[in-house]
């Protein structure tokens, strides 16, 4: 009797075992989604910025100028550093907004479903990347449920 208790004592150990390996494959680990969930904050922030612009833009006199700044507000900051986004006027209405992202998106499209629905206008590497608007032009949308 108690070789039985043992046998099955070890054979509900490994079950668990097995299924927080295979948890852990599936999903990533903690940290990974932690960085997932913090780009994910950045990319939702950037097209936060984008409408804030195209607003901004569509108010100004002549419908061409851009805001010289971002505002001081909570989507303007990255949520892990809190650091401004970087924000580059190129010319006329065209800018550049710039983060520093954790992740690769592209990589991630299997394992996250924010990235499986999200516009692939908003992709992004892991590292600094820039994305180039135009402020008179409606920003790209943040999903895409076209491939649905």
């Amino acid at each position: 009797m108690k070789s039985l208790n043992r046998f099955f004592l070890w054979l509900s150990i490994f079950a668990v075992t097995i299924g927080i390996l295979t948890g852990f494959w599936l999903l990533g680990s903690p940290q990974l989604q932690r960085s997932l969930k913090a780009d994910k904050r950045r990319v939702e922030n950037l097209h936060d910025i984008t409408e804030f612009i195209r607003r901004e833009t569509i108010k100004s006199k002549n419908n061409s100028a851009l805001p010289q700044s971002l505002p001081d507000k909570g989507y303007t900051l990255d949520p892990m550093s809190k650091q401004p986004y970087e924000y580059n006027i190129i010319d006329g209405t065209e800018y550049q907004l710039c983060a520093n992202f954790e992740t690769d998106s592209q990589k991630n499209r299997k394992k996250d479903d924010f990235y499986r629905r999200l516009d692939l206008f908003w992709d992004h590497p892991q590292g600094r990347h820039c994305y180039t608007l135009n402020a008179k032009k409606t920003p790209p949308e943040l999903y895409d449920y076209s491939r649905y």
